[in-house]
């Protein structure tokens, strides 16, 4: 199994820190975005969106984070990171659509705003783009927070692909400046995560790049 990541992406820390948890040995296969390979013919034979990360496994190829670490979790059932009953499997593809269309979003204005575009020379942040990924966050993280009350995990009671989906972004929660202040349980539940010895190897290859 070949994973084509770039590691600093939260897209990417959720693939890798799944394969990692559930100890599935694959071979790491670096897209650097910095370098525009992801436009690079035989990545778009891959993936014709150009975008990662994507898996290959043997003659399968398959694109979007979260189908990713679905696929992966199948490759170990007993893990319970995706639960064999419809309503929990229902419960956590809600929470990964969610993420997709809210969560996601939101943060990645934020981001770009201010951590990517310092990265890459794009200039200062956009003040009108930077309140419009205030304001999305701050809707999302509301959901969030009151969803994780009394709750340890997002889905299932028990730790799941769903809490890898979303906490992923929090990786980038100081760069981008997250504003997480008033949102007690989702600082309570991202710290509980970031103790997990899968995430911890995977944010050591985030920082590094590689």
């Amino acid at each position: 199994m070949r994973l084509h990541v770039f590691p600093p992406s939260p897209r990417a820390f959720k693939v890798l820190a799944v394969a990692h948890h559930l100890g599935i040995d694959y071979q790491l296969a670096l897209c650097d975005l910095t370098k525009g390979e992801q436009k690079s013919a035989a990545y778009a034979a891959l993936n014709p969106n150009q975008r990662m990360p994507t898996l290959e496994d043997g003659d399968f190829k398959l694109w979007e984070s979260n189908a990713i670490i679905q696929y992966l979790a199948t490759k170990k059932p007993g893990s319970g990171l995706l639960p064999a009953d419809e309503r929990g499997r229902a419960d956590i593809a809600r929470w990964q659509f969610w993420e997709s269309t809210t969560w996601d979003p939101a943060c990645a204005i934020l981001v770009y705003e201010r951590a990517i575009k310092r990265f890459f020379g794009g200039g200062a942040p956009d003040p009108v783009e930077v309140e419009k990924g205030l304001q999305r966050f701050h809707r999302a993280a509301k959901v969030l927070n009151v969803h994780l009350r009394g709750r340890t995990y997002v889905c299932c009671d028990r730790l799941t692909i769903a809490d890898f989906a979303i906490g992923a972004d929090l990786t980038m929660a100081e760069p981008a400046q997250l504003p997480l202040e008033g949102y007690g349980e989702i600082r309570r539940w991202g710290e509980m995560l970031a103790e997990l010895p899968a995430w911890q190897r995977t944010r050591a290859m985030q920082s590094a790049g590689r």
